[in-house]
């Protein structure tokens, strides 16, 4: 039976997280502001963004989570979800990315983890409100948040610079009681 895991990342996910990243590395970066620098791609620059997640929750900055698919005979690393941008005080929010690997798209495994995801968003983090920003022609990252009950908010224009262009953004969120009100309908 084939079961997701969503949890912090250890160190010992390190060599995975590589592997990941190296096998998907054009993939995620086709939506991702964020232009990584060599070092990441090697097995020192996992263990350096592992120690930065691990310090970033502690200190209640931000929370990174690996996404495993696991079987009766393997355990493999396949994404990963993160909750950055965290308000506390009267907003408790925080903004939610993803991103899973090229060959596990299109088999619902995303929407289910950030299902999971969500859940320790809402119940152990505390957050009231789980938004989200996504280039209008990621269909597929649009339609894992519609599932969840996200809704939209706006358009932003020109938003954030992915490579050399100028990508406009859906805005959507998600409250807690919404969260909760789908679950219990399920």
């Amino acid at each position: 039976m084939t079961q997701l895991i969503v949890r912090p990342y250890t160190y010992e996910d390190a060599e995975e997280k590589l592997q990941l990243h190296q096998e998907n590395r054009e993939h995620f970066q086709k939506w991702s502001p964020v232009k990584r620098k060599e070092e990441f791609f090697t097995l020192q620059g996992q263990i350096d963004s592992i120690k930065e997640y691990l310090k970033n929750s502690s200190e209640d900055k931000r929370y990174d989570f690996a996404i495993f698919l696991k079987d009766d005979s393997s355990h493999k690393l396949i994404g990963e979800v993160q909750f950055v941008f965290v308000e506390r005080g009267p907003k408790q929010s925080c903004m939610v990315g993803y991103q899973i690997g090229e060959k596990f798209n299109g088999h619902g495994y995303m929407t289910k983890a950030l299902e999971i995801a969500l859940i320790i968003a809402f119940q152990e983090l505390k957050f009231h409100r789980v938004t989200s920003e996504v280039n209008p022609e990621n269909k597929a990252s649009l339609r894992v948040l519609e599932k969840l009950g996200f809704v939209k908010e706006g358009y932003l224009r020109k938003n954030l610079k992915v490579g050399d262009e100028w990508c406009d953004h859906v805005c959507v969120a998600l409250l807690e009681e919404e969260f909760i009100a789908l679950n219990h309908s399920k």
